[in-house]
């Protein structure tokens, strides 16, 4: 099979256990983008936060961001498709951390905002090369959400009672992201893979954890890192070695050249 598209997860499979990226890796992946293979960036991060890592790889194309929630070019910012949502349907959540004093954050599909920020959070978002925005009241934000955030530090609780009609939390824990039921990584690729005339059967696709599952599963071939839970492992077609043994090398080189 003559692969046309590789679909690459960033942390836990692009990036080392140290955030970084080996020479290995950034040779692969360059020599799969030169030979004429289009490399699509997907991952739960933004743009901006991709930013580094497209220019350390020397690449330029689509990026699936905010864990499939926007599609962009990234050398125009122009949107390709993007499973978004109004404000207002987590307006009943924000209004509920106000009260008791709990984190919250906005993406919408270029900008992270949030209306305030602790020693805490300054720390973190640096650390993920995040710049935030802050704004006084989020209610009023007309540009639509790509990814509402709740990082409830003190186990305040609550908030987790409140029901969403339309929307998806991503886990169950004191740490949301809340976004679109349809926004995930193989929605975003079906949506590139209409638009750049390639079958699903002609896809790589590798990641490391939970939010890469439908990715895996929708690709041609879907790689499993060495590092990612055994049971993710075993719903892969195949397993590559772990992302701090350039498992993203090995496995390009065995399956893509």
């Amino acid at each position: 099979m003559k692969y046309k598209l590789v679909a690459l997860d960033v942390d836990g499979t692009l990036l080392n256990g140290n955030g970084v990226l080996t020479q290995k890796t950034i040779n692969a992946v360059n020599k799969a983008y030169h030979s004429g293979v289009e490399v699509v960036i997907s991952t739960g991060r933004s743009l901006q936060q991709t930013r580094p890592i497209l220019d350390e790889l020397e690449i330029e194309g689509i990026l699936v961001s905010h864990n499939g929630a926007t599609t962009i070019k990234t050398d125009s910012k122009d949107i390709i498709y993007e499973f978004s949502y109004d404000i207002q349907e987590v307006a009943e959540i924000i209004k509920y951390c106000r009260v008791h004093g709990i984190q919250f954050s906005v993406c919408t599909a270029f900008d992270f905002y949030v209306e305030q920020i602790n020693e805490y959070q300054i720390e973190l978002f640096e650390k993920f090369n995040l710049n935030p925005i802050i704004h006084k009241d989020l209610l009023t934000l007309t540009d639509k959400v790509m990814k509402f955030t709740v990082d409830d530090q003190e186990r305040v609780d609550g908030w987790r009672d409140i029901k969403l009609k339309q929307l998806r939390k991503t886990s169950d824990g004191f740490f949301q992201d809340i976004i679109h039921p349809n926004a995930h990584k193989a929605s975003a690729l079906e949506q590139v893979l209409y638009k750049l005339k390639i079958d699903r059967s002609e896809i790589i696709a590798i990641g490391d954890f939970y939010n890469d599952l439908e990715m895996l599963e929708f690709a041609g071939l879907g790689i499993a890192m060495g590092n990612a839970p055994e049971d993710l492992k075993e719903k892969a077609d195949v397993v590559t070695t772990s992302n701090n043994e350039d498992g993203v090398f090995h496995a390009l080189e065995e399956y893509l050249f």
